[in-house]
C-alpha cells in the first residue's frame, strides 16, 4: 500500500509511505527555491512519484494534514492578518498607518510588504480544484491539524514496541480552529483529552516576532537566540507583562485562556480581537528589544512547563511526546526535558506544519491496517533526493568554473580540511527533511575556534550576531560534553530538538558551538547506525583533535532553502566564500 501524506499550508510538503515505512519526504521549498514555500506542493508530489517510480494512480491514499482549510494558504495571506491588525492600530493612535514615529518604534514592521516579491506561489484555487485536476477525489482523506501533529509524535517517536500510555502535546499558532491539543496515546490509538482555541504562547510569540520587525511563523528562533543576552531583572518585568495574555482555564489546566482581562478572545479562525493585539502592542513600546525577547522566552518557557506538568499530574502518565511549531523552541524543550516528573520525552523533528504530512500519512496507515499489520517504523529523517543524482549535469554545467576530483576515502580528506581550519560544505547521501541540517547538507568546521563564527557568517550565512551555531557530537561521547537529563538518556538528541548545558571542561573545546550568553549548545547526537558516514567523519576528527564534535550549520545561502543536490551545491559554493565543497566522493574547488 502506498500512502502520500500532503501538507498544503505554510511550508508545504509531502511524505510517501510504502506499507509501514516512510520511503521519501521533501518540502516544496527545496524544489521551488522559495523558503517556506506555501500552498499545494505540486513539485514535491512529482518528485515523490519520480523517486519511487510510481504513477499517480498507483498511490492508494492521499492523506492531507488539515481538515477544514478550503484554500491553501500563502505566506502573504498569513502576513496580511498581521498587517491589517497593526495598521488599524497605527491609524487609531497616530492618524496614519504611515507614521514615521511608529515605523521607528517597531523597527521595520512595514518591511514585510516586501514579502509580495516571494508570493509567486500564492494559491487561489481550492484544494478540491487540485483533487479534481489530479483525479483523486475518491482517494483522499483529510485529518485534523493538531491530530496530525500528535500522530507524527506518537507514531514516529514513541519507543519501539512500547504500547503503554504516552501523553502527547500539540501547540502552535493555530490550525483547524484550534491552537493546542492534548492526547493520550495507547495501544496504537490517540484519544484527545483537551484542546484550546484561545491565544497560545505560540500565538503571542508570533505577534511579538512581528512587532520586533521579524517574520512571524518563521523568525521566532531569532528572538529565542537573543533572549539570554538581556538583563534578568528587566526580562522578568517583560515576562510579567506578557503573562496577562496567556492563562489556563480554572476548571482545566490543559486548556489555554487569554487571561482574566480577555476571557472572551478566541483565535479559532486566526482572528484575534483587536483590543488584545492593541494592548499587546501598547505594552511593548517602551521596552528594549533584548528585554522584550527575553521576557517573551521566559513567558513561553513558564507556560509550557506548567502545561506539561499539569498534564502529568492530571493523567499520571510520565512519558511525554511533543509536536507543533511551538516545540521548535529548543530552550523550552530543555526545561521540559529536565522535569523530574518525566520518565521519557521526545519531540518530533522539525515539528512545524511541514511535518503534518507525516502525521496525515501515519493516520491513514493506521486507519487502513489490520491487526496483524506491523506498526509504523520511523527513524531516519534523511528522506530526500541523493546529492549525486545530478552530478553528471553538474560536471557539464560548471566544468569551466570548478575542479572535480573523485577521492575514494573522501572522509579522510574532509577531516584533513577541518583540521586545517577550512570551512567545508558537504552534500552527501539523501537530503534531510525539515529545518535542521543533520550532516548530509551541512557546512562543517572545527568547533574550537570562536573566530570561525564570524568567518562562516562572512562567507555565507549572514546570521544575526547573537545566533549560535550547533555542534554535532558523537552519541557515545555526549555525556562527556554536556549535561544530559534522565528523560533523554534513551533517545538523546539526533534531530537537534533540545539544548544542553555544556560541561565547563568542554566549553572551550566546542566554543564555536556554544551559546556565549548561557553556555548551552543545541547538540545533534550522531550514532553509527543512523548516520554511519557522518559518525565516521566525527570519529576521525576526534582521533586527531581530541574533540568528539564538529561544528554543523545548514548548507544554504541566507534567506534560501537548504541545497538540494550537486547543481544547487555548486551554485551556492560559487556565490559564497566557502573554502571547499564535497559532493558525494567528489572534492570540488574553484578554478
Amino acid at each position: 500500500m502506498y500512502i502520500l501524506g500532503i501538507n498544503t499550508g505554510l511550508n508545504s510538503s509531502v511524505v510517501l509511505m510504502k506499507d509501514n515505512r516512510v520511503i521519501f519526504g521533501i518540502q516544496e521549498e527545496r524544489l521551488s527555491k522559495i523558503k517556506n514555500q506555501p500552498g499545494f506542493p505540486s513539485l514535491a508530489i512529482n518528485a515523490a512519484l519520480k523517486h519511487s517510480g510510481l504513477k499517480i494512480e498507483d498511490v492508494d491514499i492521499f492523506a492531507f494534514g488539515g481538515k477544514h482549510s478550503k484554500i491553501a494558504q500563502s505566506r502573504q495571506d498569513a502576513l496580511n492578518k498581521f498587517h491589517s491588525r497593526y495598521n488599524a492600530i497605527k491609524k487609531k493612535w497616530f492618524g496614519s498607518e504611515e507614521s514615521s514615529f511608529v515605523k521607528y518604534l517597531i523597527k521595520g514592521m512595514d518591511k514585510f510588504q516586501t514579502i509580495q516579491k516571494i508570493a509567486k506561489g500564492e494559491i487561489v484555487k481550492s484544494l478540491e480544484d487540485f483533487l479534481k485536476e489530479m483525479g483523486i477525489m475518491h482517494k483522499h482523506k483529510r485529518y485534523d491539524h493538531h491530530y496530525c501533529h500528535a500522530a507524527s509524535a506518537y507514531y514516529g517517536m514513541k519507543q519501539s514496541g512500547d504500547n503503554s500510555k504516552y501523553l502527547v502535546f500539540s501547540m502552535d499558532g493555530g490550525g483547524d480552529w484550534r491552537t493546542s491539543a492534548v492526547f493520550i496515546g495507547e495501544n496504537g490509538k490517540l484519544t484527545k483529552i483537551a484542546s484550546s482555541d484561545a491565544f497560545s504562547p505560540a500565538c503571542v510569540y508570533a505577534h511579538i516576532t512581528y512587532i520586533m520587525g521579524f517574520m512571524p511563523h518563521e523568525h521566532e528562533y531569532k528572538l529565542m537566540g537573543l533572549a539570554p543576552y538581556a538583563q534578568p531583572k528587566y526580562a522578568k518585568i517583560a515576562k510579567d507583562m506578557l503573562m496577562q495574555f496567556v492563562d489556563f482555564a480554572t476548571d482545566n489546566p490543559l486548556v489555554f485562556t487569554n487571561g482574566k482581562k480577555y476571557p472572551h478572545v478566541r483565535n479559532s479562525r486566526g482572528d484575534a480581537k483587536q483590543e488584545l493585539v492593541e494592548d499587546l502592542f501598547k505594552n511593548t513600546l517602551n521596552m528594549r528589544f533584548d528585554t522584550l525577547a527575553a521576557g517573551l522566552q521566559l513567558m513561553a518557557e513558564d507556560v509550557a512547563v506548567r502545561w506539561i506538568k499539569a498534564g502529568v499530574e492530571k493523567t499520571g502518565i510520565r512519558k511525554v511526546l511533543l509536536s507543533g511549531g511551538f516545540f521548535m523552541n529548543v530552550k523550552a524543550n530543555k526545561l521540559i526535558s529536565e522535569l523530574p516528573e518525566l520518565e521519557f520525552v521526545n519531540v518530533f523533528p522539525s515539528c512545524g506544519d511541514e511535518t503534518n504530512a507525516f502525521g496525515a500519512a501515519f493516520l491513514a496507515y493506521n486507519d487502513n491496517k489490520s491487526s496483524d499489520n506491523p506498526d509504523i517504523e520511523f527513524e531516519d529523517f534523511c528522506l530526500g533526493i541523493d546529492a549525486t543524482y545530478d552530478i553528471e549535469e553538474a560536471k557539464q554545467k560548471y566544468s569551466d568554473k570548478v575542479n572535480f576530483e573523485y577521492i575514494q576515502n573522501i572522509n579522510d580528506k574532509l577531516v584533513e580540511l577541518l583540521l586545517q581550519r577550512k570551512i567545508v560544505a558537504r552534500a552527501s547521501g539523501c537530503m534531510e527533511f525539515g529545518a535542521r541540517a543533520l550532516g548530509n547538507r551541512s557546512i562543517l568546521a572545527s568547533p574550537d575556534d570562536i573566530r570561525i563564527i564570524n568567518k562562516i557568517n562572512a562567507a555565507i550565512k549572514k546570521r544575526d550576531f547573537w545566533m549560535p551555531f550547533a555542534p554535532a557530537v558523537l552519541e557515545d561521547k555526549l555525556e562527556a560534553v554536556v549535561e544530559v537529563p534522565e528523560s533523554l538518556r534513551k533517545v538523546y538528541s539526533p534531530y537537534m530538538m533540545f539544548t544542553f548545558n555544556v560541561k565547563p571542561q568542554m566549553q572551550d573545546k566546542i566554543i564555536a558551538g556554544v551559546h556565549q550568553a548561557d553556555k548551552t549548545a543545541r547538540a545533534q547526537t550522531v550514532n553509527s547506525r543512523i548516520y554511519p558516514e557522518f559518525y565516521d567523519i566525527i570519529s576521525k576528527f576526534e582521533e586527531q583533535s581530541g574533540i568528539p564534535a564538529v561544528l554543523n550549520t545548514s548548507f544554504n545561502l541566507h534567506g534560501y532553502p537548504i541545497v538540494l543536490a550537486a547543481c544547487d551545491a555548486i551554485d551556492v559554493y560559487l556565490n559564497s566564500e566557502i573554502d571547499v565543497l564535497i559532493v558525494g566522493n567528489y572534492l570540488i574547488t574553484k578554478k
